[in-house]
């Protein structure tokens, strides 16, 4: 894994023309002292075998990557070594780092839901706004919308309530009217 790290912090150095001093110094900046550019030079060179993972944290914010991207490169590799021995393609070991894809009972999987119906009522929500700013708020296409957002914020709501019952911190409602918090 240290190895597709360091070709891909290499990669993406590279493609921002960046030289690993303008890199190490970035690091610096984020805080991160421990990767100054001999550091770097010997990580991409394959000298330095282990990266911690505050260090991929920080390399990607330099980078301005998704410190997912680091260790999975999706369209780069056919497959990556997610754990000792066990290689997947690069979106099926991130979907399994991230937890992604989980149809489990699983307090992750429970909070993904939460975002995801987030995202579908604000897409609703975005729909009946195009169709009011088109000069149709109270067409066909306006109400549906109105209704799969009523049923979608009904279940959000249910969500929110297990996430409170099993005692985890409730995500912001992220501007949404869900049940009055």
């Amino acid at each position: 894994m240290s190895r597709t790290i360091a070709g891909e912090v290499r990669r993406h150095r590279r493609a921002r023309g960046m030289s690993a001093q303008a890199l190490a110094d970035r690091c610096a900046e984020l805080g991160i002292t421990s990767l100054p550019r001999s550091v770097i030079a010997n990580l991409e060179n394959g000298r330095r075998g282990n990266v911690t993972f505050a260090e991929v944290l920080v390399l990607a914010a330099a980078l301005d990557v998704p410190p997912v991207v680091l260790a999975f490169p999706a369209g780069h590799a056919e497959t990556v070594e997610y754990l000792p021995g066990q290689s997947a393609p690069p979106l099926d070991a991130r979907d399994w780092f991230d937890g992604a894809g989980r149809d489990d009972d699983s307090d992750l999987a429970l909070l993904l839901q939460h975002r995801q119906l987030e995202q579908r009522i604000r897409g609703h929500y975005r729909r009946i706004w195009d169709t009011a700013e088109a000069g149709e708020p109270d067409g066909p296409e306006a109400q549906a919308a109105r209704e799969v957002a009523e049923e979608l914020t009904a279940q959000l709501r249910e969500v929110r309530a297990e996430v409170r019952a099993r005692g985890l911190v409730l995500p912001p409602s992220a501007g949404l009217d869900v049940d009055g918090d």
